[in-house]
């Protein structure tokens, strides 16, 4: 009959699963915290983030010139209150690229305008 390791007989074996145990969890605590792992639902949220940034960076100078060129445009704008100029936005652009507008797009478009108007009034 073959001997079982010492290290697997009674209190020896309750110590090795007790390491195995621990280093486990350490493994996962430090990988987690300084490691950079992160879970299923935190790697969806960042892809979505990144995609909506992608997305915006292309749409809102696209938005601001459509809105620009469109007449009598930007002197509701700048009558509008600061309220009421992303519901302005939306009136006028009704679809950036195909891509119909929410509410996300025509704030970053208006909130794109109003820098723009600002960026001119200071070289004026």
């Amino acid at each position: 009959m073959m001997k079982v390791p010492a290290i697997l007989q009674r209190e020896a074996r309750t110590r090795l699963f007790q390491g195995i145990a621990f280093g486990a969890v350490a493994t996962m605590t430090i990988g987690f915290i300084w490691g950079g792992w992160m879970t299923e639902e935190s790697a969806r949220l960042m892809r979505a983030a990144a995609e909506n940034n992608g997305r915006m960076s292309v749409l809102v100078p696209l938005c601001v010139a459509q809105f620009t060129a469109t007449d009598g445009a930007m002197a509701r704008f700048k009558t509008s209150s600061v309220y009421s100029r992303e519901n302005l936005v939306s009136e006028v652009v009704k679809n950036v690229a195909s891509t119909n507008m929410d509410y996300a797009l025509a704030k970053a478009c208006a909130s794109s305008i109003d820098l723009d108007l600002a960026k001119t009034a200071t070289k004026s």
